[in-house]
């Protein structure tokens, strides 16, 4: 197949994974750190990298400003929604992470000032949304409460999605405080820290959702980064058991994408007919 074969059937596929299967309508995100082990005892910065985008960990479109940076069109909505969640080792929360959006991906520094274990965020609360087929039978999807729905239009459902989009940092040793579910969203815990993964080793970790142990079904999957460069993505699905509890044992050092994803079906008459939840986090794991 010649490249620009390729490009096109790559092209064509991303078009049509957009528009006809809901957990692809916004692309992976993910938050990228500089380090997630730190040591030493004065303050330090670690610097962050955001983006939406299918190539792990490769940055196609920014996610989040604070209204200092580039012209992100229609993302200015969703950055307006996003809430700048920093947990400290302590457990206490920050929301004040300055962001600045360029063109393809968005930055932050966030200071660090005591040891221990740094939970680092995005979190998108719940956005309204409506899916259908149009009167050709096109799939399409309108943004907002009550969107104006075309003549003829099948297969309507109300939806909400709402998100997370985390990394964790440690300076000098890993705690658990920062760990802890926060009882929004669906969240990881477990019994590994997420900052003492190494390859070959097997780590165990626990979803949560909405505070308690995941007890709905879930999917998982597992993405090595560089998929820009092979061929595969290498995807890995893994098993949830009734407790959210889950096994993962990476065979390589690097940075690894981690989504989770559940949909609920909500009690009818109501607003909404379906509330999806997502996690994105970015691990990294250490040679042997």
């Amino acid at each position: 197949m010649t490249f620009i074969k390729k490009i096109s059937t790559f092209t064509s596929l991303c078009l049509l994974t957009s528009i006809t299967t809901f957990n692809a309508i916004a692309h992976e995100r993910f938050i990228v750190p500089t380090h997630t082990l730190l040591s030493g005892d004065k303050a330090q910065a670690v610097t962050l990298m955001a983006s939406i985008s299918n190539d792990i960990f490769h940055p196609d479109r920014a996610l989040g400003d604070s209204n200092t940076g580039a012209d992100v069109g229609e993302l200015k909505n969703l950055f307006k929604v996003l809430q700048h969640s920093v947990i400290a080792p302590d457990g206490s929360v920050s929301n004040n992470t300055r962001w600045q959006a360029f063109q393809r991906f968005s930055v932050a520094d966030v200071w660090l000032k005591e040891s221990g274990t740094y939970r680092i965020g995005l979190i998108q609360p719940d956005v309204p949304m409506t899916t259908f087929k149009k009167s050709d039978g096109t799939p399409w999807r309108l943004f907002g409460k009550n969107p104006a729905i075309p003549e003829g239009a099948t297969d309507i459902v109300r939806r909400t999605t709402s998100s997370r989009v985390e990394t964790f940092v440690s300076v000098n040793s890993p705690t658990m405080a920062a760990v802890e579910p926060t009882g929004q969203g669906v969240e990881l815990s477990g019994e590994t820290h997420p900052n003492d993964l190494y390859a070959g080793e097997s780590a165990s970790f626990q979803l949560f959702f909405k505070g308690k142990p995941m007890a709905i079904p879930t999917s998982i999957k597992v993405i090595k980064a560089g998929t820009r460069h092979r061929n595969n993505r290498n995807e890995v699905s893994l098993a949830v058991n009734k407790d959210g509890v889950f096994t993962f044992t990476p065979q390589t050092a690097g940075f690894y994408f981690l989504a989770a994803e559940t949909s609920v079906k909500v009690p009818q008459p109501a607003e909404y007919d379906v509330k999806h939840y997502s996690l994105y986090l970015t691990l990294e794991v250490f040679p042997e």
